[in-house]
């Protein structure tokens, strides 16, 4: 009776261990993008306007994949952030129950390991609606047990000013051996017709395209603190006939570099880590081709093909030593975010620094960083591309403004009222 008892508990454990492992879901990848187009930033304006230097679209995609042994049961909820990304309090803004399932679904290729389904949502939809502009969070969550599984960041725009950009030249003392170039960018903000007021316009947020995680703040509200060292701020002029938030001393750094994953006869899938056909060098502001402005480009790759495949990146230190910090790769793959899942090491046999890594197959920008890691905390800090990268006054990489305005209704509120965009080439446009 003993022994029939024991087995009966095994079975029923073996059976919730089942469930468990087929209810368990992991996120291998997120991003956001508007409209449609992959290239474009995850912008929705609250209402068209016939102005070409204003960006933006109707609605933004948020696309995930997820490893999972069925479709998860999966919502969304939206988070109104102020302008340095802190959660609002506000209990008008971020109703828990401002959320949606709305989700198209789509599966992987049978042969995919890395991931296994993907889902797309967009936003705003019939159950979620776009009231308020700002920075907003969309964060995925399983509805199962309320866990979160990952989060994206959007922006809306309500346009009731204009931004208009311009680029200056600049130098910086960098801490590599590589050019000291750097820019200094200007938003000019102007709104003849609109009912503002000076005092409330209080921020403008710059960011290099599709790298939302590295703002540059000019603020009478926020201290800047998020700003890397050296980089300096001011602010002139009056509101409205036009306010101008300057930031400089921003390192140039360099065009990205492209990874080209299209090639199947160059990448093909064999479950097997793919060795970049050459390492790549160190660069001081050098670059043969441009790159996609930090985008990463799948519309050329067919469904069947639009797996993950597991490559192996080589980064020669030659002729120099290796680096005195970590060495990280970020790109368009991991949203330009560098952690430690992401770090190369470095080979004594074959003197490279190495990383293998799952990366979506398509068209990719990325960049190598140095930084350090808090073994407490396993956070990053003082990240930094100019040791392999350099800097170049011609690279086209383009920046974003975002013009954040102290609402006073529902409570208060940093709302985003003009938007721009330029790159050196466009500069006072």
């Amino acid at each position: 009776m003993m022994r029939l008892t024991a087995l009966l508990c095994l079975c029923l454990l073996s059976t919730a261990s089942a469930q468990v492992d087929e209810s368990f879901v992991t996120v291998r990848f997120i991003r956001a993008y508007g409209g449609t187009n992959e290239a474009a930033p995850p912008i929705v304006l609250m209402r068209l306007v016939d102005d070409p230097t204003v960006i933006g679209s109707a609605f933004a995609t948020v696309e995930f994949d997820i490893s999972s042994s069925n479709i998860p049961n999966v919502y969304a909820r939206m988070v109104h952030c102020n302008a340095d990304w802190t959660e609002d309090e506000n209990g008008f803004l971020s109703d828990v129950m401002n959320r949606t399932s709305l989700f198209d679904w789509s599966i992987a290729p049978a042969r995919s390991q890395f991931y296994h389904y993907r889902g797309k949502l967009q936003i705003p939809n019939p159950q979620l609606p776009l009231r308020f502009s700002g920075n907003w969070k969309v964060k995925i969550y399983n509805m199962d047990d309320d866990v979160l599984l990952t989060e994206a960041r959007i922006f809306v725009v309500d346009p009731q000013a204009f931004c208009r950009f311009n680029f200056m030249t600049d130098f910086y003392e960098p801490r590599a051996r590589v050019s000291g170039i750097a820019l200094t960018l200007e938003a000019i903000i102007d709104a003849p017709q609109a009912d503002l007021i000076d005092a409330l316009m209080h921020s403008v947020v710059f960011y290099r395209n599709h790298r939302w995680i590295e703002p540059f703040m000019v603020s009478t509200t926020y201290d800047g603190s998020m700003n890397p060292y050296g980089v300096g701020t001011a602010i002139t002029g009056i509101f409205p006939a036009g306010k101008i938030f300057r930031v400089s001393r921003i390192p140039a750094q360099n065009e990205y570099r492209v990874l080209d994953l299209t090639n199947l006869a160059m990448f093909p899938f064999t479950g097997a880590p793919v060795r970049l056909p050459l390492a790549d060098l160190r660069r001081n502001g050098s670059f043969w081709e441009r790159a996609d402005d930090g985008a990463m480009i799948t519309v050329m790759v067919p469904s069947s093909d639009d797996e993950y495949v597991p490559i192996e990146f080589l980064l020669d230190p030659q002729p120099s030593v290796p680096s005195e910090n970590d060495v990280f790769l970020v790109g368009s793959f991991n949203n330009w975010t560098p952690d430690r899942n992401w770090m190369m090491a470095y080979d004594e046999t074959l003197r490279l620094y190495r990383l293998r890594q799952w990366v979506r197959r398509g068209r990719h920008n990325y960049m190598y960083a140095t930084g350090n890691t808090d073994i407490s905390t396993g956070e990053l800090y003082d990240v930094n591309f100019e040791e392999w990268e350099g800097n170049t006054a011609s690279a086209s990489n383009s920046y974003i403004a975002f013009a954040y305005y102290r609402v006073q209704d529902y409570g208060g509120y940093d709302g985003i009222v003009a938007v721009g965009a330029s790159n050196i080439y466009r500069s006072g446009r």
